[in-house]
């Protein structure tokens, strides 16, 4: 069973990251950006970049919970 925080995988902006992932042996495979069939390895900076996405990710929950919607006036 993964780990409770193992990054997602996410869409940033027209790409899709796929963060680091670790198999059963322990071994490491390198995160990567994807789009229309191009991969760029992100081997020294998927780390980096999934820290920079967990965060954004916290700010807007954290934004989200803070909101307070107002039911929309009825007219009549």
């Amino acid at each position: 069973m993964p780990p409770p925080d193992r990054d997602p995988v996410c869409n940033v902006g027209k790409w899709l990251f796929v963060p680091d992932r670790r198999n059963a042996a322990g071994d490491v495979r390198a995160g990567y950006l994807s789009c229309n069939g191009e991969r760029v390895v992100l081997r020294h900076c998927s780390r980096l970049l999934a820290e920079f996405l967990r965060t954004i990710r916290q700010i807007e929950e954290s934004f989200a919970a803070r909101i307070v919607v107002e039911p929309a006036a009825v007219e009549g």
